[in-house]
């Protein structure tokens, strides 16, 4: 059995080393004008703070509309989790969420791609609605207040390449997280496709749904604050949205098994890193005509 502490080195170089290559990859975009290596650093591990804290707020909001059940081993600290099921009793919470996703249930066993497989609605909703929401929203507010309010941000292309660096650190560690358990029992084969796949599809993801954004907060470098604001919600909308049917497709691939969803996810996935590349090219022009 490989012990704990060669399963947490494991499993953080398994999420790390990918996410540093295309880290390399996308800082090579900017070689020209590169940004301090502490403002990407500090980014990255905004990034793993990001991460944490999400998971914790989905755990939360899943709680609060989807599933009051799970309480059971996550009263910690005991004090909030006290205070969370003291507002569900208040309220009623779980006899509105069994007759609500009873409904939703109902609905969806009656779509035909469905129908005749195992899909897990409450599941769905964590993974394609409330994940993606709550995560680009957490990769933006720590790059925001880290590196894009500050002097390091002075060119249109530096939010593209902090919300990147940011969006590497949050996948390294939800990769890290990912391979823990096939790394518990000592199944390295599992372990390396699992990271090959995480790397080429859940990683990505990460990078397209931020570096979008930041592209929108690059092409308003130099407009007035509202038309700031403006990108700023189309980008953060779209980012959301790219984030959710990549997630989407991966429900699809777990409910129905057909690795079809699965590969399609992926190379929609590339097909916009593709584009992303273009975009970089146009967000640099944005110097130029100014």
């Amino acid at each position: 059995m490989i012990s704990e502490v060669n399963i947490l080195i494991f499993a953080l170089l398994g999420g790390i080393v990918p996410a540093l290559f295309w880290l390399w990859f996308w800082i090579r975009q900017d070689r020209l004008n590169p940004e301090p290596k502490s403002a990407l650093f500090s980014a990255f591990l905004g990034g793993i703070v990001a991460v944490l804290l999400a998971l914790f707020f989905e755990l939360v909001i899943y709680y609060l509309i989807v599933d009051a059940n799970i309480s059971v081993g996550l009263r910690t600290p005991t004090i909030f989790w006290s205070n969370l099921e003291n507002f569900v009793d208040k309220y009623n919470l779980i006899t509105w969420q069994n007759s609500f996703w009873g409904q939703v249930t109902n609905y969806f066993d009656n779509i035909k791609i469905l129908s005749n497989h195992s899909f897990d609605i409450k599941k769905a909703f964590l993974i394609v609605l409330i994940a993606p929401i709550v995560e680009e929203l957490f990769k933006l507010f720590f790059t925001y207040n880290i590196c894009l309010r500050r002097k390091v941000n002075d060119e249109p292309i530096d939010a593209s390449i902090y919300m990147l660096t940011a969006a590497l650190g949050f996948a390294a560690v939800e990769t890290a997280l990912f391979l823990t358990d096939p790394l518990t029992k000592s199944n390295l084969l599992d372990v390396l496709i699992a990271g090959s796949f995480r790397s080429i599809g859940p990683m990505l993801i990460h990078l397209v749904s931020s570096t979008t954004l930041g592209i929108f907060i690059g092409l308003a470098f130099y407009k007035s604050k509202i038309m700031k604001f403006l990108y700023l919600m189309i980008g953060l909308i779209l980012a959301i949205t790219l984030h959710s049917l990549f997630n989407l497709f991966i429900v699809l691939n777990s409910s129905t098994n057909n690795i079809s969803f699965f590969w399609i996810a992926c190379a929609g996935t590339w097909f916009f890193v593709f584009v992303l590349l273009l975009f970089f090219k146009k967000v640099k022009e944005v110097v130029r005509k100014n």
